[in-house]
């Protein structure tokens, strides 16, 4: 009777978790699959794929274009991530000083509402205030008698730019810090004010052990996110001027759907593939020893 009913309660559970993995199935397994198979083809949605072995890789690495775009990415991760993260946590330190304010509630929603926004929404009111001859923020700086850049048509400011509206979307990063920041036992301050602790002291030895599986989770995703970087430079600079903001992603759907070279693109979204896990588990690997869990020790 026992193996029956335990028979039945997997039978149930298989038809219930059917439709996520036939999405799974559908939606992500098989376009990876499709994609490895075509990044070795010529392939242009017309003609069908001709298989020419490795000859789209070896074209990446003599693509200009590409290391342009690989370039640019690397810029907006190595920049644009620390720059967030920094931000966010900073603003989640405040709050946490500030949790018995009434209005505290009210801000954690100001600040997580970009995040609710569609980015190409958030990318055309962002093209609204830095255009440079009607933008907000230029008006601005001409009241100020400070010379206001191109931000959107200069090779110098386009990247730094794009950086300045990514740090809209810290809301996330914010709340999680937050969270971690709450979880913080209070009795480990008290402990650090009674041996007389400095507040960098607290700060290094207490609150960043604490909060660092936060940190981690944060910079991955980050890094992931910006890694595929797409609708912010599309909408606001189209990747130019002359390349200085296309990105990885751009490069991989220009290619797919604007050149109909669908066997090159996969061939650059698995090195896109490729990097960003290499990247994951050498963070993993490197912060392995620096991550306190609760309970360690």
């Amino acid at each position: 009777m026992l193996k029956k009913s335990r028979k039945r309660e997997i039978i149930w559970g298989i038809i219930f978790v059917s439709p996520w993995l036939l999405g799974l199935m559908i939606f992500y397994v098989y376009p990876m699959i499709s994609s490895f198979y075509y990044s070795f083809t010529k392939y242009t949605v017309i003609s069908g794929p001709k298989w020419i072995g490795t000859f789209n890789y070896e074209w990446l690495i003599s693509d200009d274009i590409f290391w342009k775009a690989v370039a640019n990415t690397f810029y907006f991760m190595m920049i644009g991530v620390p720059i967030t993260q920094l931000i966010a946590l900073v603003i989640a330190y405040m709050f946490n000083y500030l949790k018995e304010m009434k209005s505290i509630s009210f801000l954690k929603v100001f600040y997580l509402f970009p995040i609710l926004i569609p980015g190409a929404i958030l990318a055309i009111v962002w093209n609204l205030i830095l255009n440079s001859q009607y933008g907000i923020l230029n008006s601005f700086l001409r009241v100020l008698k400070i010379n206001a850049p191109n931000w959107l048509e200069s090779v110098q400011w386009s990247k730094p730019a794009i950086v300045l509206v990514g740090v809209w979307y810290i809301g996330t990063s914010m709340i999680i810090y937050t969270a971690a920041l709450n979880d913080i036992p209070v009795e480990l301050y008290e402990a650090a004010n009674l041996d007389g602790a400095k507040w960098w002291t607290k700060l290094w030895k207490i609150t960043v052990p604490m909060i660092s599986p936060a940190v981690l989770f944060n910079v991955i995703t980050g890094m992931i996110s910006i890694i595929q970087l797409f609708d912010l430079p599309y909408i606001l600079t189209s990747g130019g001027p002359s390349y200085s903001s296309y990105t990885w992603a751009m490069f991989i759907y220009d290619n797919a759907f604007k050149y109909m070279k669908m066997g090159y693109a996969s061939a650059a979204a698995w090195l896109l593939f490729l990097v960003t896990l290499g990247l994951t588990l050498m963070i993993f690997t490197l912060s392995r020893n620096k991550i306190y869990y609760g309970g360690e020790g």
